[in-house]
């Protein structure tokens, strides 16, 4: 990719971030190491500062750099991504056409960004990015741009916002054993509010919790599901707590924070009414749950 195409950020590396990366080098014996741990050091806390940007979580202190002995014995650079997992940042110098990626760090990461030091100028370039790799050698010459790389992280943030309004109105206890309960009572396996083993970035959140409206019990499941793609599917079924046939009166919305209707596609049959709707990412809504003059809302906001 042409250097006048390609995306990149720039991040000014501070005396602190200098102070860090210098302490940790101090710590090794062999000077090949030391300058090995100050560079990992600088390219993690210069990604660490763009997921700042993005207003993505992070957690240096599982990370690599944040363990004495991992950073004695590995030659790893990853940051720890709350829901996404760990980033590799992999560091390079000015003027260099290789990125050495060492085998120990080819698995349990989500990515590879290539982030090249500029210790003369202060600054650090995250010049590119790649989700697998399975060499010890990336040309730059060939290595995409962060693009990819700003899309994961935005994925990220958003499902980081979605669990800290699920945890902030949902019981997780209640929730599970909700889920529990229909996972038992159910045997289609094809069941969309059915919960998975799949732990990965874009593996689905489930929620459930009992509502009441009219003095009558209901169930509300949500699962939203992030996409590659940067889009997150949601899916919003109730029904009766007893699995008693749904009141014709009972209706359900998806609302915009304005409460403007928003279109999705809707299904009812005789003991539950659900919605399928593909959020955009960032997209915040109201999930509305209306019987006669009552009504029940959940209210999930990106701002």
């Amino acid at each position: 990719m042409p250097l006048a195409e390609r995306l990149t950020f720039t991040v000014p590396l501070s005396g602190a971030d200098f102070k860090l990366a210098q302490k940790f080098s101090c710590e090794q014996k062999d000077a090949d190491k030391s300058k090995q741990v100050f560079l990992n050091t600088l390219a993690v806390l210069a990604v660490n500062f763009y997921c700042q940007c993005l207003k993505v979580e992070t957690n240096l202190e599982e990370s690599t750099i944040g363990h004495y002995n991992r950073r004695i014995l590995m030659d790893s650079a990853d940051l720890k991504i709350d829901v996404l997992g760990k980033l590799e940042c992999r560091p390079v110098l000015p003027n260099e056409n290789i990125c050495y990626v060492p085998s120990e760090v080819w698995s349990d990461r989500v990515g590879y960004v290539v982030v090249e030091i500029d210790e003369e100028a202060k600054k650090a370039i995250l010049f590119g990015f790649v989700e697998q790799i399975e060499t010890n050698e990336l040309p730059l010459a060939q290595l995409p741009d962060i693009d990819n790389l700003v899309d994961l992280l935005l994925l990220a943030k958003n499902k980081q916002l979605l669990e800290r309004t699920f945890a902030k109105n949902w019981d997780n206890n209640i929730s599970k054993r909700i889920l529990d309960a229909k996972q038992q009572n159910f045997v289609c396996l094809n069941d969309p509010a059915l919960p998975t083993i799949d732990k990965s970035i874009t593996s689905p959140l489930y929620k459930a919790k009992y509502i009441t409206l009219k003095r009558r019990t209901f169930i509300l499941f949500v699962r939203i599901t992030p996409t590659k793609e940067g889009k997150f599917q949601l899916l919003v079924e109730v029904e009766s707590d007893r699995g008693e046939k749904i009141p014709s009166d009972l209706n359900l919305k998806l609302l915009s924070l304005s409460d403007q209707t928003l279109n999705a596609s809707q299904t009812k049959r005789g003991n539950y009414i659900s919605l399928n709707y593909k959020l955009q990412l960032g997209e915040s809504f109201q999930i509305q749950v209306k019987r006669a003059d009552e009504s029940h809302t959940e209210q999930f906001s990106f701002d």
